[in-house]
């Protein structure tokens, strides 16, 4: 078992350390049930898209209402303690429901139902695929047709 470093335990959270990373300049970053945690920032998992590793290179999208503009954050890792695998769990696991649906008007919707830690309903995101938002009317009945089925 590695020795948690010093970065990592000052790293404020009200949860316990599921798992964590030190960057090659010294910054902890910090899994817990709820979030990522970056030295005072906290990212929520409902907030992250996607994530991708490549030793050692950690790279994480924050979802978006377009899909593919979300913010990319990337860290270069010198101590990993199973973080990348941990966040990718998380994050799957935040994901309760996810259906991408055709809009008349041209398009796609992808209606996410992303899972809150302590909460019992849904929390639904809408990702369109490209920038504006038609038939938003019809997106908003068929999150709340998917809130009365599903939560």
């Amino acid at each position: 078992m590695k020795r948690v470093p010093l970065e990592v335990r000052e790293v404020q959270t009200q949860e316990r350390r599921l798992a964590w990373g030190v960057t090659s300049d010294g910054e902890a970053l910090v899994a817990t049930a709820s979030a990522l945690h970056i030295g005072s920032e906290v990212l929520p998992w409902t907030q992250v898209e996607r994530i991708s590793w490549v030793p050692s290179v950690l790279t994480v999208i924050e979802a978006a209402e377009v899909e593919g503009t979300g913010r990319s954050r990337q860290w270069e890792l010198a101590t990993d303690a199973r973080l990348a695998e941990t966040i990718r769990a998380r994050v799957t696991s935040s994901v309760g429901w996810s259906d991408r649906r055709a809009l008349p008007a041209g398009g796609h919707v992808r209606l996410v139902g992303r899972r809150i830690p302590a909460q019992d309903v849904l929390e639904w995101q809408r990702v369109w695929d490209r920038p504006g938002r038609p038939d938003e009317a019809l997106v908003d009945a068929w999150v709340e047709e998917l809130r009365k089925t599903i939560g």
